[in-house]
């Protein structure tokens, strides 16, 4: 009797904690895209104190060429949106690296520069934005001060 109600207990809390949470399921850019395309339109800031924290549109930089990327505000921009991870070498001589994670419910740009001429150059940083709700989206750069919340105004 006394597994029973030890089994039921675990089914019940299984079912609930399952129920209750929010899944964030992989994503590939194609989906993330057609998200991004419901999600557009003027956002205000509700939080956060940064620079890259103002009013602004969330829009794409050419509507029929979505891989060129999007922007909110002046300030915050993903560019070149692509499958897994590009290197390409710049003119001042560093490699740069970016990998974009796509999920359901947001996306993850890292961003690297390795082998620069002037070392002050190297970097290695992540930029995600997050759809926390239908409304709502969170800005955040990995290792900063920086996070912002938006909300979409009517």
């Amino acid at each position: 009797m006394g597994y029973r109600k030890i089994l039921l207990c675990f089914v019940f809390v299984f079912f609930s904690t399952t129920i209750s949470a929010k899944t964030e399921l992989p994503s590939n850019k194609s989906q993330f895209i057609s998200l991004l395309n419901t999600k557009v339109g003027t956002y205000k800031l509700v939080s956060g104190s940064a620079s890259m924290c103002t009013d602004g549109q969330l829009s794409w930089f050419d509507k029929s060429a979505p891989s060129l990327g999007f922007k909110l505000g002046e300030r915050i921009v993903f560019t070149a949106l692509h499958h897994g991870t590009q290197t390409n070498k710049t003119a001042n001589f560093c490699l740069v690296t970016t990998k974009y994670k796509y999920t359901t419910q947001r996306v993850t740009l890292s961003l690297r520069h390795t082998r620069c001429e002037n070392q002050a150059d190297n970097l290695d940083t992540s930029q995600m934005l997050h759809f926390i709700s239908p409304t709502r989206i969170q800005y955040s750069v990995e290792n900063t001060n920086v996070r912002c919340e938006f909300e979409r105004q009517p």
